[in-house]
């Protein structure tokens, strides 16, 4: 079975040690109405009970409104262990939702609120143990280590074994998926050590030293390990980790040519997969060993039929998981559109209050002009009729005008959040195709695609969110899209990043190349040019004049301006110059002190609100 279940098997452990709660109301409302009486200290752990219960795609609007009721509270007794456990609860609902960009944003933010709270060194271990599980499931191993080796370092320094262990394990799974299994087998060697002398449970650690032993040639020793743990297992009634044995056992009889046994055993994991929640995952695995034992028996007939078993259950677990983002994208285009429905009657409300105004105060002043200029009744009711006539043909035209204004933009914002939503499932798309692809290269192609497409989203996300929708906000933009990348490229420590974007705002016809140009550099820069650079520093410049003006810089080695100019072979570099073309601009390298890229644009497409004071944001991550 593949090294990722190690990590799912954590995943798993960990949770149900953190979650010792009493079972929470099923609704949100029926939450509220019992614990409105109660302090807040107490109010926020049943909320924190009832999110950890919602942590699934159907239920996130629930947990979202629970996370959003912590946050208020812990803002408002400025306790800052509350506000770094409400961060990790948005990272666990994010990370649930496959947002990983927020889910990593939000464990970073809760480790340092607990770095900063003294008795929280636990706490912040764990923050830093989320991030690297999130950089495990991307198969980003380099951030994995790095976020495992930093919360090691703080555990040595507060001698927390257990925690020590914990660590161990996560570099025990690392070094298995980098296919280094004499490295994961030292590791898991020590975190077994630590936990027989704490008299703590290692079944599953145990389980994931067979799954190493396998993949290090050592069958004979897996599979005595794997019979160990489900003697175990057995005992102590886990009957998750019965079926993961059961699942995983066969594989390392097949490498022994011992088909019997492994036939026996994966038939025991299709009993225990078809009562599980995960049963298509299980089952797609089932019959793909199946297949597998019946290939080496030379039995292909057999064999064809328990692939086309696998198949199919490939195939349901892809449209569930396809049919469980549409789900959740529908859910929230639904909750936008309540909120939006509220926001029309508000104003609809306000606007009947003041034509109610202004037809007393009509009413009034006809009253009084008539009582003072009796004597030209018959002309003022004359003109009354003739005004009234107006003010009627007036009034309809007014009331048609706004109403097909108003219609055209809630159209306009409709279509900018669905064009958001689909970008965010061809988003999903890509990065559960990245995980399927073993090919680093294949990988890193791809997951530059899906940072095209977010830059895309951020921009149609930022339309919707507004009152303006056909015009993006720069300073909003920008910011928003480089400080994501700077995440994405684990840039967060020691680096100077300069923003100075005055208040441009810019047609969606132009924002869409000049965002594509923007990710396209800004990614280069953090590629390439801060290998060996002690004080990285990134400067973007946004401004105006007779033409509108982008500049980006670093302080890298810089590039040979002139190799630039010549033809291009990466596709990066020919998307730029093609996206510089579309937008009728030039683009000027220079090289000095670092790469210097400008963008000249015309300015017909831009607006400034006050060109004499422009947005800056100076950030040392």
């Amino acid at each position: 079975m593949k090294p990722i279940f190690m990590a799912l098997l954590g995943l798993l452990f960990v949770t149900q040690c953190a979650v010792a709660q009493t079972a929470p109301p099923t609704t949100y409302q029926a939450l509220q109405q019992q614990i409105a009486t109660l302090p807040d200290t107490t109010r926020f752990e049943r909320l924190a009970a009832f999110y950890q219960d919602k942590l699934n795609p159907a239920q996130s609007n629930q947990a979202a409104n629970a996370i959003a009721d912590m946050e208020r509270i812990a803002e408002r007794l400025q306790n800052q262990t509350l506000i770094g456990r409400t961060y990790m609860a948005k990272g666990y609902l994010e990370q649930g939702l496959n947002n990983t960009n927020q889910a990593i944003f939000n464990f970073q933010k809760a480790a340092t609120t607990f770095s900063a709270t003294p008795g929280a060194i636990s706490r912040e271990i764990r923050a830093l143990q989320r991030i690297t599980g999130v950089y495990i499931g991307l198969r980003e191993l380099k951030m994995a280590q790095y976020y495992s080796e930093k919360a090691l370092k703080i555990a040595r320094r507060a001698n927390r074994k257990l925690e020590i262990a914990n660590l161990y394990t996560d570099l025990a799974t690392i070094e298995d998926i980098r296919q280094q299994p004499q490295r994961a087998l030292h590791y898991n060697t020590q975190a077994i050590g630590i936990y027989r002398s704490l008299g703590e449970d290692y079944l599953y650690t145990l389980f994931n030293r067979a799954i190493i032993l396998k993949n290090a040639g050592l069958y004979q020793e897996s599979t005595e390990t794997y019979r160990q743990c489900l003697v175990r297992a057995q005992q102590q009634s886990d009957s998750l980790l019965v079926g993961m044995i059961y699942l995983n056992l066969p594989n390392t009889l097949l490498l022994m040519n011992r088909l019997d046994e492994a036939e026996h055993y994966i038939q025991l994991a299709k009993t225990w997969s078809q009562y599980q929640p995960e049963n298509l995952l299980h089952l797609k695995n089932v019959y793909e060993t199946l297949t597998a034992i019946y290939e080496k028996r030379s039995k292909y007939k057999q064999a064809l039929g328990y692939h086309k078993q696998w198949a199919i259950y490939r195939d349901s677990l892809f449209n569930t998981q396809k049919s469980r983002q549409l789900i959740e994208s529908e859910t929230r285009f639904q909750t936008r559109e309540k909120q939006l429905q509220i926001q029309h009657l508000n104003q609809d409300n306000l606007n009947q209050k003041q034509q109610l105004s202004w037809l007393i105060g009509g009413v009034s002043l006809l009253l009084v002009l008539l009582c003072i200029m009796g004597w030209q009744y018959r002309a003022i009711r004359r003109a009354n009729r003739a005004l009234d006539e107006t003010n009627h043909t007036l009034s309809a035209a007014n009331e048609r005008i706004q109403q097909q204004a108003g219609q055209l933009k809630e159209l306009m914002r409709e279509l900018h959040h669905r064009v958001k939503n689909n970008l965010a499932i061809v988003s999903s798309l890509l990065y559960l195709q990245s995980n399927r692809l073993d090919d680093e290269k294949a990988i890193q192609a791809v997951r530059e695609g899906q940072q095209r497409v977010e830059a895309m989203s951020l921009i149609h996300q930022q339309l919707y969110q507004t009152d303006n929708v056909t015009r993006v906000s720069m300073p909003d933009y920008v910011g928003d899209l480089v400080r994501g990348l700077m995440q994405s490229f684990r840039h967060q420590d020691n680096f100077d990043l300069q923003l100075e974007i005055e208040p441009i705002e810019v047609d969606v016809e132009l924002a869409v190349p000049l965002g594509l140009i923007l990710n396209e550099l800004t990614t280069n820069a953090f590629k390439h040019a801060y290998h060996g650079v002690v004080d990285p520093r990134l400067s973007i410049r946004m401004w105006q004049s007779d033409q509108l003006y982008l500049e980006i810089s670093d302080n890298g080695p810089g590039i040979d301006a002139i190799q630039w100019q010549k033809p291009a072979r990466s596709f990066g570099k020919r998307l730029i110059n093609s996206l510089v073309k579309q937008a009728g601009g030039a683009l000027e390298v220079t090289s000095q002190y670092g790469t210097c890229f400008q963008l000249v644009l015309p300015r017909a497409n831009a607006s400034v609100d006050t060109p004499n004071s422009p947005v800056i944001d100076h950030v040392m991550a």
